[in-house]
C-alpha cells in the first residue's frame, strides 16, 4: 500500500507523522519506484506494530472455513427434512 493508505492502517492522522517515523517505529518501504512512488506490506506494518502473530490463521482461512461450517448446517437441515 501506498504512504497514505498505510498511514491510516496504522492509525496515524497525517501521513507526514508516518514519513517521520519510518525507520524508527514503522519500517522502509518493500517496494521503491522512484521518490514518490513507495509501496509498503500489510505484513511488515502489522509487525511493526506488534499486531502479527505466527500461529493465528488469516482472516480468509477464518472465512472460509466459517463458509464451510454453514454449509454443513445448512446440508444437514435440508437432509432432516
Amino acid at each position: 500500500m501506498m504512504a497514505e493508505m498505510a498511514a491510516g492502517y496504522v492509525g496515524e492522522k497525517h501521513v507526514e507523522d508516518f514519513l517521520e517515523r519510518i525507520g524508527t517505529i514503522y519500517p522502509q518501504p518493500r517496494l521503491v519506484e522512484g521518490p514518490r512512488r513507495k509501496f509498503w506490506y500489510r505484513e511488515d506494518l502489522d509487525k511493526a506494530m506488534h499486531m502479527a502473530l505466527l500461529n493465528s490463521p488469516r482472516f480468509s482461512e477464518k472465512l472460509q472455513a466459517k463458509i464451510a461450517e454453514r454449509r454443513a448446517a445448512r446440508r444437514a437441515r435440508v437432509k432432516a427434512w
